[in-house]
């Protein structure tokens, strides 16, 4: 048993230890979830590699049971849930795979002007077939672990130093010149407003590294990048709430300066609730994302999103979503083989959902997605549709 899971097991078993300090309001909350997906197009491939993999189409069963720990001592918080997924495929059993999330949070407060947060979180699950590029069966496990400080320096005013660790590990030798690690410093300063908007301001700084890399002049093995950030959310009222995130980002990587990025980032978006069953939210973002691509050490994604919730009756809600991005794979050295050309691809994909709740701890779920890319790389291109039902109770 890994760190993480050690923690939550040890709060876990803690909470269940001290019943005779619990208050009203606590919170011990099971959970448990079955879907089933029908998929015709598993491993997102392109038209040309049907008759290469005649499993392409596939229905598969997600299982999940887990709890959830919201334990409040006095003015501190402790959040604790661990969740258990099994999925089993119907027609491509070597995928079949066991995954876990586990996270133990605590909400720290002393006296009247600090406060903050300290935790870890682990999970574990499949490989998105989308970009694995090949029919594996690959478990990620990622590793957090952060915590955070904040002075409240005047009642619009406060001050905050974080600081997190991320270890991102792949279960097969393909993959594993993916593992990473990155080491991140931040410092924030915010102004709130009495109705609940604010202003931040923001440096980040990351220090990356692929641990299983050889730097070469093909490849990168580790990067630093600093982020200088403004974020905002303002309630102009009850029914819009705009939220920004505008950025200067400035990454240097350890082998080739051509490889080096430096540009603004930031996502932009708005919630509202035209009235009081219905939800709309729009986004628009331009963000910078590291690559596993052999000829582009980043990728600069940009898209826009819309969806919307309508609350029918007081046990059915429908949602729909729709969103399109481009990737562009960019900071080749420019020593690629001949022919090899960097990725740029546009995808688009939508979503159509129902949720009904026949009695207070049960949820069924009925869902449709769609979706397409295009790629310059005609091998990256793919179509699929899938649909899905699923059965919660939380308890």
């Amino acid at each position: 048993m890994n760190r993480a899971s050690c923690w939550v097991a040890l709060a876990t078993g803690l909470l269940f230890g001290l019943p005779a300090v619990a208050k009203e309001g606590d919170t011990f909350r099971p959970t448990v979830s079955y879907a089933r997906y029908f998929d015709n197009n598993l491993f997102r491939l392109a038209e040309s590699e049907y008759a290469l993999v005649p499993e392409r189409s596939d229905q598969y069963g997600v299982l999940s049971a887990g709890l959830n720990v919201d334990w409040q001592p006095g003015r501190q918080q402790l959040l604790v849930s661990a969740n258990k997924t099994q999925v089993r495929y119907s027609r491509n059993a070597q995928l079949d795979n066991d995954g876990s999330d586990y996270s133990l949070k605590w909400n720290w407060r002393v006296g009247n002007y600090w406060s903050g947060q300290v935790g870890a979180t682990e999970t574990v699950s499949q490989s998105d077939f989308t970009n694995l590029g090949t029919q594996i069966n690959n478990q990620v496990t990622s590793e957090n672990r952060f915590a955070s400080a904040r002075w409240q320096i005047h009642p619009r005013f406060s001050a905050e130093l974080g600081a997190s660790e991320t270890v991102v590990t792949n279960s097969t030798v393909q993959r594993k010149p993916l593992d990473y690690e990155a080491k991140s410093a931040s410092a924030t300063l915010k102004y709130s407003t009495p109705k609940g908007s604010n202003l931040q301001g923001q440096v980040v700084r990351i220090n990356g590294e692929y641990t299983n890399r050889l730097a070469s002049i093909f490849v990168d093995r580790a990067y630093t990048q600093t982020e200088y950030n403004l974020i905002s959310d303002w309630s102009f009222s009850g029914k819009v709430i705009p939220h920004a995130k505008i950025g200067y980002i400035q990454r240097e990587n350890d082998t080739v300066s051509q490889r080096n990025f430096s540009g603004f980032a930031g996502r932009l978006s708005a919630d509202y609730y035209p009235t009081g069953k219905t939800a709309l939210n729009w986004a628009v973002y331009r963000e910078l994302g590291n690559s596993d691509d052999i000829n582009a050490s980043y990728q600069i994604n940009t898209g826009t999103s819309l969806g919307a919730a309508w609350r029918a009756t007081s046990k059915i809600t429908l949602r729909t979503n729709v969103s399109y991005e481009n990737r562009s794979f960019q900071g080749g050295a420019g020593f690629a083989p001949p022919g090899l050309v960097q990725r740029d691809e546009d995808t688009l994909s939508g979503a159509l959902s129902m949720s009904y709740a026949p009695v207070r701890p049960v949820t069924i779920d009925l869902g449709l997605q769609a979706g397409r890319r295009d790629s310059n790389i005609s091998a990256n291109d793919y179509t699929f549709n899938m649909f899905y039902v699923s059965l919660r109770a939380d308890f």
